[in-house]
């Protein structure tokens, strides 16, 4: 795929800015570059928009939504918002991306979280989504870069009574002790840090300094007990601004919200299984997967069933459930990167809710095995350490940031690719009303009957989902015919909607064909007073599905 900037490593807050910056001043006819706020470190929340504005202007057109970075460690999400509006501005000549161009809206938010993520590449910290107190005391090892490497690892501590040893098949891992193992060499392991708080008779990984998480913070089944939900929904200055952009752009009806990592995508509702879903939403949310999987190679799973969720243990607040419950917009997110599966480890292993230690190992092996290979520079042997408040412990372990929570910087084009032809596919869902025919057939005396045949040329509905249907936002189809007189039929009027062609509930099979078109075309019919000569005009509009117009000369 043909780009303006280069994908081999992780852009930070200034560089960011400097490419959007790059493609609003280079591409005026296609861009709009807007800041939704500024955060509390006085970053700008980027959006950007794009479209062919020769062939309409941004709100004139259904449109598609892609974020990123929601989580502030989720880096590979804002390089795969960047990457498809890299594709689609320096290739906006090319045929096909032409296209889309005409036909459709793009809005990019590509870093929810600025602040968050610029503490993720400028430190050796991990966080959720933003630096900000969650108000959880730090009491116990608190993860630091002791030994100065620009990583936080594992540190293990030799203790005779420890629950953790050295495995004999591979020393580099530990393996959880025996119950009646009284021979060798035993360890606790923490996370590489210090003391920090009452330690008493026990050692504890401290909390994390930095808890709040954007994907519980919607006002969408939100919970206050959920860990990092917020004081209230959309209490965040981010997710306000997420929000707001999506209420004030209607035309919005397809959406990924890109994260790391693991290799799926998931799709809601996540507060109930998919099973309670309405039926067409729920096909329209496989076919949406299938794309999906063609093009990433990633299964679709639905958020409660796929991740073993209950009743009482389900992730509540979240943004993609959101836009879908709350705004009938089908989002999914995508869990970009996968470095367990190139491993040998499938997804549904991965997810299993309770591994046994043998298992767990067993994904290590592979796991390190896939980085010997790989990246062998992202592992660190084990290294003595005279550690100030313990003594002597050794430090080793994963760069977990960049091997598994994000793609090693050399894999990272090669995601972006994945995840642009994915989104470049799922926008053609959307619905897009034309006019097939508009004629004009004279009866004399200046009378003449006026034919038009309004389509969605579209996969989806003019109403996008079911579920907008319930709340309530769909807007109905505006027609008005300018030009002449009009003695029969309306010069402005409405049709309440149209099916799209994935509506389609014909059946063929080798005994016949079964079964019914959808409805995804009108035929409306005027009478009108002009003389020959006089120019009709015919102009549709639909807030979700665009508009079209044509025009006729009465012979």
């Amino acid at each position: 795929m043909k780009t303006t900037f280069t994908y081999d490593h992780y852009a930070d807050y200034a560089e960011l800015t400097a490419r959007l910056v790059y493609f609003s001043e280079h591409y005026p006819n296609y861009t709009r570059l807007t800041s939704l706020g500024k955060t509390p470190e006085g970053r700008n929340l980027w959006a950007m928009e794009v479209t062919d504005l020769r062939c309409g202007d941004f709100d004139e057109k259904p449109a598609q939504h892609i974020d990123g970075n929601t989580h502030a460690g989720e880096v590979t999400g804002s390089m795969a918002a960047l990457h498809q509006l890299d594709v689609l501005l320096t290739g906006c000549e090319e045929p096909r991306i032409a296209r889309l161009l005409q036909a459709y809206t793009f809005t990019f938010i590509p870093r929810i979280s600025p602040d968050g993520a610029e503490v993720y590449l400028k430190t050796p910290d991990t966080l959720r989504s933003v630096n900000r107190p969650s108000g959880k005391a730090q009491s116990g090892v608190v993860r630091q870069d002791l030994d100065q490497d620009g990583v936080i690892r594992w540190m293990r501590i030799p203790d005779e009574t420890g629950a953790w040893t050295a495995d004999a098949e591979e020393p580099r891992l530990l393996r959880r002790r025996r119950p009646d193992e009284t021979d060798g060499v035993f360890y606790t392991v923490m996370p590489e840090g210090l003391l920090q708080g009452e330690s008493e008779d026990l050692l504890k990984a401290a909390p994390a300094r930095w808890g709040l998480d954007f994907n519980r913070n919607y006002p969408c089944w939100w919970r206050p007990e959920q860990p990092g939900a917020g004081d209230y929904p959309l209490d965040n200055p981010e997710t306000r601004a997420v929000a707001e952009f999506l209420i004030d752009h209607p035309n919005v009806g397809v959406m990924v919200t890109h994260h790391t990592s693991g290799g799926m995508i998931l799709n809601p509702p996540g507060p109930f299984s998919e099973a309670e879903q309405d039926p067409l939403d729920r096909s329209i949310y496989h076919a949406i997967g299938a794309l999906a999987t063609e093009e990433m190679g990633y299964p679709l799973l639905n958020l409660y069933d796929g991740f073993h969720c209950t009743e009482s243990d389900y992730a509540a607040g979240a943004g993609d459930d959101w836009a879908y419950l709350n705004r009938g917009i089908f989002a999914v997110t995508a869990e970009l990167w996968d470095l367990q599966s190139r491993a040998g480890i499938s997804v549904e292993e991965q997810l299993e809710p309770e591994l046994s230690d043998a298992e767990r190992l067993r994904q290590q092996k592979l796991t390190l095995a896939w980085i010997d290979a790989h990246c062998p520079q992202a592992w660190k042997p084990w290294t003595p350490l005279e550690h100030p408040q313990l003594g002597q412990v050794e430090i080793g372990g994963l760069d977990y940031k960049f091997t598994i929570q994000n793609c090693p910087p050399a894999y990272l084009r090669e995601e972006c690719e994945k995840a642009t032809r994915f989104a470049l596919r799922q926008v053609c869902l959307l619905p897009r009303v034309a006019i097939m025919r508009f004629q004009a057939q004279p009866l004399g005396h200046d009378f003449v009957k006026v034919t038009a045949e309004i389509v969605n040329r579209g996969y989806l509905p003019t109403w996008i989902s079911r579920q907008r249907q319930a709340m309530k936002l769909t807007k109905p189809i505006q027609i008005e015919l300018t030009g002449a007189e009009i003695l029969q039929g309306q010069a402005q009027g409405e049709i309440e909607a149209l099916e799209g062609y994935g509506q389609d509930q014909t059946e063929l099979s080798f005994s016949g064909v079964y079964g019914q078109t959808a409805a995804l075309r009108r035929k409306i019919e005027w009478i009108v007073r002009a003389p020959a000569g006089t120019r009709v005009q015919l102009n549709v509009r639909c807030a979700q599905a665009g508009q079209a117009s044509a025009s006729c000369v009465i012979d």
